[in-house]
């Protein structure tokens, strides 16, 4: 994708925002499960007008909790979410297939353009910042299974996503810091993740820690079912658009059953969930390395 194409599908995917129906109950998951519902088609429709002649596939999910990152050497009276929305992205180039992904923890702040991390969010920025070896806790089958990602140092593959409330359409993204100052639409972020040019890649058949926790949340995502009920989501189908998923992990090949699942995590009367935007641009026969700014 060239630096025009990336662009245009920018412009056309913060229109889609401007289109998004946003909840009343104005809480982080609640916005994240709105973009999980409406977003899929919009994505896909954006990428046929820039990438024509390419397969796309464009699927999204709700994973029943939010896993934790337990850290095993660092003394921390909370353990921190993973994250609130991840993205993943397949492309099929003429050199292979290639993955990326970006991590985004979601954050309703007064002024995206000015925002601190708070006392009670340390936890959160030392995740972030230095990704201590951790445990998974609240992760199902995952629970106690140890990941170590490196290097120990901010990443590109995971950011905050700061909301204004009084203009959700308008959310940024901002690179992990005390200080908080977006910089960037969530729209062109997620044009520049789509491009490879924000992100950071990642392995199917991970060896790597990265690697491997962006595979473990795709899996856990593998048996889940979509509700927020303060946000009028009830079972929700697990899928929202194709099930592009499969593309990435094969899961139809692996005897995975679609549908059902568990129940989401209540916490003080309310649910705790993490969505999940997985999209296949496929290959339109001449894909190349994307263009740098």
């Amino acid at each position: 994708m060239d630096i025009d194409q990336r662009h245009k599908l920018a412009r056309s995917l913060q229109k889609a925002m401007y289109r998004l129906s946003w909840p009343t109950i104005k809480e982080e998951p609640n916005y994240v499960a709105q973009m999980v519902k409406e977003l899929p088609g919009e994505i896909k429709r954006a990428l046929k007008l820039v990438l024509s002649g390419s397969t796309i596939s464009v699927g999204a999910a709700f994973i029943h909790q939010k896993p934790l990152a337990h850290f095993i050497r660092i003394p921390c009276p909370k353990s921190p979410e993973i994250g609130d929305l991840l993205l993943v992205c397949r492309e099929t180039r003429a050199s292979g297939t290639v993955y990326n992904a970006l991590i985004l923890q979601a954050k309703c702040v007064k002024n995206p353009h000015d925002a601190t991390v708070a006392k009670s969010d340390e936890h959160q920025f030392l995740l972030y910042s230095e990704w201590p070896e951790f445990e998974y806790r609240r992760a199902g089958i995952l629970d106690g299974e140890r990941r170590n990602v490196l290097p120990k140092t901010i990443t590109q593959g995971a950011q905050y996503l700061l909301i204004d409330k009084n203009a959700p359409e308008d959310m940024l993204t901002a690179t992990v810091d005390r200080s908080l100052r977006g910089s960037k639409l969530f729209a062109r972020s997620l044009a520049s993740v789509l491009s490879f040019d924000l992100g950071r890649t990642f392995d199917v058949y991970p060896v790597d820690g990265w690697s491997r926790m962006i595979v473990d949340l795709l899996w856990l995502t593998a048996n889940t079912v979509f509700n927020r009920r303060n946000a009028g989501f009830f079972n929700e189908k697990r899928w929202n658009g194709s099930a592009a998923f499969d593309f990435i992990l094969n899961l139809g090949n692996q005897g995975v059953v679609y549908g059902g699942g568990d129940q989401p995590t209540v916490e003080n009367g309310r649910v705790k969930g993490m969505g999940v935007i997985c999209i296949d641009i496929g290959s339109n026969g001449h894909n190349t390395e994307p263009d740098k700014e």
